[in-house]
């Protein structure tokens, strides 16, 4: 009886050990991010969510000199999002996580539910601020006001260091159900 229980903890304790070799991926939180090398991935990817780097928006007398801006250091996270977008702004580390966890919200109602995913246009100005968004695709008015509810919330862009100057930039954000 006694070899029977010692043989049961022993399996136990394997099958722990196992699981913590190898965790299911539902850990920390984590922005995909690329490697030290020269090429980018041009997008970042984080649970349900994407965001990629479009084409400039900026006029050319549209900009920002590094000494007018409020600068902060940057996290690795940080540092490896700005470069994978191959961007002068860093969206703060939290940003992403934040968005992450108004998907529920966004997608709550029957007209949104049918919704796989919303594709948004996210207009960053030369101070790092969001300065406006458009909604790409049909989505209906109480999907577009949550989204504008979200979007108020977002934290501004940090410069990242070594830029002469700071432009507008336009972000294409989709976040799935």
């Amino acid at each position: 009886m006694q070899k029977m229980l010692l043989f049961k903890r022993l399996i136990a304790c394997a099958i722990w050990g196992f699981a913590m070799t190898f965790p299911n991926g539902n850990g920390d939180a984590r922005a995909q991010q690329n490697s030290e090398s020269a090429e980018y991935l041009g997008f970042v990817q984080f649970q349900r969510l994407t965001i990629h780097k479009l084409l400039s928006v900026a006029h050319s007398e549209d900009f920002s000199r590094p000494e007018e801006l409020k600068r902060s250091p940057l996290s690795q996270l940080e540092e490896n999002n700005a470069k994978n977008l191959n961007s002068h702004w860093a969206w703060p580390e939290q940003t992403l996580e934040m968005i992450d966890s108004y998907s529920p919200f966004l997608f709550r109602t029957k007209k949104s539910q049918e919704l796989d995913e919303v594709k948004i246009l996210l207009d960053v100005n030369s101070k790092g601020r969001v300065s406006g968004f458009e909604v790409l695709g049909e989505v209906d008015k109480g999907l577009k006001e949550r989204l504008d509810h979200m979007i108020r919330k977002l934290p501004d862009c940090k410069p990242v260091p070594g830029y002469e100057n700071y432009r507008s930039e336009r972000f294409e954000l989709t976040i799935k159900k």
